[in-house]
């Protein structure tokens, strides 16, 4: 068997989740970084001895959705899927569930699901350093226990045969989805350049969706861009920030109104 791990990790937590619980897998592994726009070229195409997991952020209450729309581009024929979410400790509302059907759609059975908290990628002070030890260890234990539930099903045809249009119960989430949460925040939702730039390129560069021109990374495209403060993360100047006072005071709002540690949630497909 070989495992495919697809990932979209605008600030690396979401890596830092499905890397704990790749770890646990014996065999090949194979990382796609759907982070990066050319890795989002290329059709992909599974069988039923192929093992794939998802890993993914949740933005807004859904999937992020660069991810969600290359599942256009991905034939699963019957491979069985490990689906992630990750998400800043508010809420993964329709996210896990949607995840799931996307994998169902184009031909995944899936095995196992979970949502993790890691650190929100505004910056907040929600789950500050999350992924922490405890959440790579429970990482690790939905992985080891995944990995069996793999395992079972490969070896049993009978199984297979029995979980192959079944769902993973107990998912929370609503179907047809929520729109996506929406505020006026008095203007675009971009991040903005200082004059304090010093035009490494680095946020052009690191861009998952090419909304900063390398000629000119003083600005950002608008309807490219999927606000997830990559750019911001990666500029060493801090040159780059969103400055809107709504958004400001709303996610001082978030920050307060979400301290509650919140633990990773798990689902399977059966019971050992």
């Amino acid at each position: 068997m070989k495992l495919t791990v697809l990932h979209f990790s605008a600030v690396g937590t979401t890596l830092q989740i499905a890397r704990a619980i790749a770890q646990n897998f014996e065999g090949d592994i194979d990382w796609i970084d759907l982070t990066v726009p050319t890795n989002r070229q290329k059709p992909l195409s599974f069988g039923e001895h192929d093992i794939v997991l998802f890993a993914f952020p949740v933005y807004a209450g859904r999937v992020v959705r660069i991810p969600r729309y290359y599942f256009k581009q991905i034939a699963a024929h019957g491979a069985l899927a490990i689906n992630v979410v990750t998400y800043g400790n508010r809420a993964y509302d329709d996210a896990l569930l949607e995840l799931n059907i996307l994998a169902k759609k184009v031909g995944f059975i899936s095995v196992a699901s979970a949502a993790f908290v890691c650190e929100h990628s505004f910056d907040i002070g929600l789950a500050t350093g999350r992924p922490d030890a405890s959440d790579i260890e429970k990482a690790r234990a939905f992985a080891v226990r995944s990995f069996k539930l793999v395992q079972r099903v490969v070896a049993n045809a009978a199984l297979l045969t029995r979980y192959k249009d079944k769902e993973i119960a107990g998912i929370p989430g609503e179907f047809p989805f929520k729109t996506q949460f929406r505020h006026d925040f008095g203007g675009p939702l971009v991040p903005t350049t200082k004059d304090t730039c010093i035009d490494c390129k680095k946020c052009a560069v690191n861009c998952p969706v090419e909304a900063i021109p390398y000629d000119n990374p003083l600005t950002t495209d608008a309807e490219r861009c999927i606000t997830c403060v990559r750019c911001i993360r990666r500029c060493p100047v801090r040159a780059r920030s969103i400055d809107l006072p709504d958004f400001i005071r709303h996610f001082q709002w978030l920050a307060k109104t979400f301290q509650a540690r919140k633990e990773p949630e798990m689902y399977y497909l059966f019971e050992e």
